[in-house]
């Protein structure tokens, strides 16, 4: 457990504007900053950025938070990890309960953190071969052949490893890094007379793999012709740092760390397989581009999607691999939730090779045409399926699985009617029993979770009277005015439940130094019918700064009493009419007389 303190101390330190910056293009307005919404795609800024309250909204999308909920948000992260990422962005020292337990995790940090700064260090070496070293001008003609960028290379820190054993190992020792430690990272390899070391990488064009936080974690190597130009036949298209300490196959997605914001903004991903794929997709536009990088999709790169993406879509090669891909990545995607989507390549075509072809406008126009992946597999089992009645109704067993995921009766039955129609069908009695005989057959296993449908418990909101929200504004824009009289009448004016619970706890949450501990007060209104305008007043801080603003407290509150009065009348004059109505004069004659004792109060 972190300290409550310790948690204030990083939000009381931290810059918000600055943080936000690094992400969004953020524009002074008034006394706050706003900027297009990184968690969802718009034309016009509707994201909002308080200084003062640390604390950010989005009017387009309503999302709201403080600097941690932006951090756990942009870098899809847990809320201990972004208390210890912003901890290190600030300075502060976290403290543990259990030092024992203290010092093995510090060990544990203070260990990644020094293998870290070997990768590190090798990717800043590999980059600066492939901009100086002799022999580098195969990989820059590889690039350029392949019509990558310069500001794509530097974006994906592309290097080249030398054509030598010991290119990157000679450097390591100047730099002082022990042999052991680079080997255990993979950057080396052993001899096999047990003798030293040696390059691991060497005569490719170097691509690093970082994890969310941008830290370098593997390296993928594409073989290079040496400088004879002759290609030895034994070499490996690709070589891939092995598993270690810092990098686990499978648990990370090339180009998601570059890509992330893109992929947050619009809520989609597009899943490729090849480097050099990635790298034109980028280079097109579509930034929201990752792939699996030398293995294939595994289920936690789909876990790791879905904290970012709700919709995938698959941009595989058109060729029988390509098609064993979606198969494999559909149960996945449907296991976290993700909607899946297939954008057919023609039969031959990558998306670096079509985009060569066709273009950028050729490949966005590819991608908008694709289909949902339950429809995909359903055409793709009826186009391949044999000519016999036994191959035809195997194809359709087959589907069995793939139509199980589908937790949404409607599109289960409209996915059945297509299968119906694809392959000739009319007994749907007799197809759903062959679909029902393919899902027993790959029954999940014991233990294996459900899909789960994702459910936003967001609060709808309530109308809100608009004078009784300004003035209540002013107090959550300057929380010293909690102390002034102006303040107590105001807490007697407000006719809406509503904002008397806000008002009740934002006086709670005011501190003696003038500040709002936002983080408590949106805590204590959790799920709150007024959380939507709370959150909005929070973010816009239209009165912060203002020297007029006890000002426009103080002319609020006659105005306001005498609203109440009007409103009060009102309703009077109808309890009067009607008690007339229905024949009850003494009611009504009581009535009376409090409506001439308010009319002469005020």
């Amino acid at each position: 457990m972190i300290p409550e303190e310790t948690i204030s101390e990083i939000r009381e330190r931290i810059d918000m504007v600055a943080l936000v910056g690094e992400h969004v293009r953020l524009v002074k307005k008034g006394s706050n900053h706003v900027g297009l919404c990184p968690f969802h795609a718009e034309k016009s800024p509707s994201f909002n950025v308080s200084a003062g309250n640390k604390f950010f909204h989005c009017f387009g999308c309503q999302e709201s938070g403080d600097p941690f909920s932006f951090t756990m948000r942009i870098e899809g992260i847990t809320f201990p990890q972004a208390v210890r990422q912003l901890a290190e962005r600030t300075g502060v020292e976290i403290p543990e309960s259990d030092r024992r337990e203290d010092a093995a995790e510090a060990r544990k940090r203070q260990r990644a953190q020094e293998l870290g700064a070997i990768m590190e260090e090798a990717c800043r070496f590999y980059e600066l071969q492939l901009k100086e070293h002799p022999a580098a001008s195969v990989a820059r003609e590889e690039l350029e052949r392949r019509g990558v960028s310069p500001e794509i290379a530097n974006l994906f820190r592309l290097g080249y490893a030398p054509h030598t054993w010991d290119a990157l190992l000679s450097h390591l020792r100047q730099k002082g890094i022990p042999e052991r430690d680079a080997d255990e990272v993979g950057l080396l390899g052993r001899r096999r007379d047990d003798s030293g070391f040696y390059d691991r990488f060497r005569g490719r064009l170097m691509f690093p793999l970082r994890e969310l936080g941008g830290a370098v974690v593997a390296f993928s190597g594409r073989v290079l012709p040496p400088p004879s130009g002759e290609l030895k036949g034994d070499e490996p298209k690709y070589v891939n740092s092995p598993e270690g300490p810092l990098y686990h196959k499978g648990q990370v997605l090339y180009g998601l760390h570059e890509g992330r914001v893109e992929t947050r903004r619009r809520d989609w991903a597009i899943l490729c397989e090849g480097n050099f794929d990635l790298l034109a997709l980028h280079q097109s536009g579509l930034s929201n581009s990752m792939a699996p990088l030398g293995t294939a999709f595994t289920a936690a790169q789909a876990k790791l999607l879905a904290r970012f993406a709700k919709r995938v879509t698959l941009l595989f090669d058109g060729d029988a691999a390509g098609l064993k891909a979606v198969r494999a990545a559909q149960p996945m995607l449907a296991e976290f939730g993700l909607r899946g989507q297939v954008a057919q390549l023609p039969s031959g075509d990558d998306p670096d090779s079509f985009l060569r072809r066709h273009g950028a406008d050729g490949l966005r126009e590819l991608v908008g045409q694709a289909r949902g992946i339950v429809e995909f597999l359903i055409d793709a089992a009826a186009d391949q399926a044999g000519p016999s009645a036994a191959e035809r109704a195997a194809a359709v067993e087959e589907l069995g699985p793939v139509l199980a995921t589908v937790r949404n009766s409607v599109e289960v039955q409209l996915y059945i009617d297509r299968v119906s129609q694809r392959f000739g069908l009319t007994d749907q009695r007799a197809l759903r029993q062959q679909l029902r005989q393919g899902v027993l057959r790959g029954r999940r296993r014991p233990g294996d979770k459900p899909v789960k449908s994702q459910v936003d418990p967001r609060p709808e909101g309530v109308k809100l009277p608009r004078l009784q929200k300004e003035l209540l504004g002013v107090l959550l824009d300057r929380p010293k005015l909690f102390a002034t009289p102006e303040a107590g009448q105001l807490e007697e004016l407000l006719t809406s439940a509503a904002l008397r619970d806000v008002f009740r706890a934002a006086r709670a949450a005011a501190q003696e130094n003038g500040v709002l501990d936002v983080p408590a007060l949106l805590s204590a209104l959790e799920n709150h019918e007024a959380l939507p305008w709370l959150r909005e007043s929070l973010a816009l801080q239209t009165y912060r700064g203002r020297d007029d603003a006890d000002q426009v407290l103080k002319n609020g509150i006659p105005l306001l009493a005498k609203s109440n009065r009007e409103q009060k009348l009102r309703g009077l004059s109808r309890e009067i009419s009607a008690a007339r109505q229905s024949g009850n004069n003494d009611l009504a004659d009581s009535l009376m007389r409090q409506r001439e004792l308010l009319v002469r109060g005020g």
